[in-house]
């Protein structure tokens, strides 16, 4: 989802080359096809890694998390088991406090303190009034170093909306247990919990004809088509067979939200 350009002679590759249409701004996946030949430039070309921190508040049961031995991981514990096909990647750590969200002498608010010392390792200061202050969390540093090469620096993402205003734990602020992201100490950044917004932010761009495609219940893909097309031009097979795959995936997620909207408790 990044727009930086790589120069080679004769003009310019996009690292990932965005289709538009009506209200619609979708980028698509790095392509073989459409790097630059030389090796130092192919070697600037490659997509940013990305970086997710999941926030899990009524935490796990440890017994079947924790692998039953240090080192390489051999079988994983049931909880872990789905991801038994990356486990060459993972690293589960153990013997880790989030030392920050401990009372020190501020009493009740343990949920309220996780939450808000997860990913800034600040100890929040308890209120329950506008003066609320934490650190500034990990993601948004990583987002603040990383924003040149992504369309979006950041997105956060949650399964319930929370209050951001009020008491909600022990004389703590609402926003402390409702928001895990802070882009400075004082300034929390909420979430969004709602697919569809998600998906129109990932993919919808932010035109104002945006509307006007939603309400044609149309697919975002009908209005890239010519774009699509010329793009798939300058592609090799294998590309294609990528580009396809991407296009599909949309589409299915696109399936899935109209079906979501439709039933009845959505109205």
């Amino acid at each position: 989802m990044n727009g930086v350009s790589n120069r080679q002679a004769g003009g310019s590759v996009s690292r990932r080359t965005v289709l538009r249409g009506v209200g619609t701004a979708l980028a698509l996946p790095g392509f073989e096809s459409l790097l630059p030949r030389t090796a130092a430039a192919a070697a600037g070309s490659r997509p940013p890694v990305r970086l997710a921190f999941v926030y899990v508040p009524n935490g796990v049961n440890m017994d079947r998390w924790r692998p039953a031995a240090p080192g390489p991981l051999a079988a994983l514990p049931p909880t872990l088991e789905p991801l038994a096909a990356v486990k060459q990647d993972l690293l589960v750590l153990s013997g880790l406090a989030a030392d920050k969200a401990r009372a020190y002498g501020d009493g009740g608010g343990d949920h309220a303190r996780a939450m808000a010392a997860f990913l800034t390792g600040a100890h929040p200061r308890k209120t329950d009034g506008s003066n609320i202050r934490a650190g500034m969390s990990a993601d948004q540093v990583a987002a603040e170093r990383l924003a040149e090469f992504t369309q979006l620096p950041s997105l956060e993402i949650g399964c319930e909306a929370g209050g951001l205003t009020g008491a909600c734990d022990s004389g703590y602020a609402c926003v402390y247990s409702s928001t895990l992201s802070w882009k400075s100490p004082t300034q929390p950044l909420p979430k969004e919990t709602d697919p569809r917004l998600v998906f129109e932010r990932l993919f919808g761009g932010t035109d104002g004809r945006r509307a006007e495609r939603r309400a044609s219940r149309r697919s975002l893909l009908d209005f890239i088509r010519a774009d699509a097309a010329r793009v798939a031009a300058r592609l090799g097979n294998a590309d294609r067979r990528k580009l396809d795959e991407y296009f599909t995936a949309v589409r299915e997620v696109e399936t899935r939200l109209d079906r979501i909207e439709r039933l009845p408790d959505a109205k």
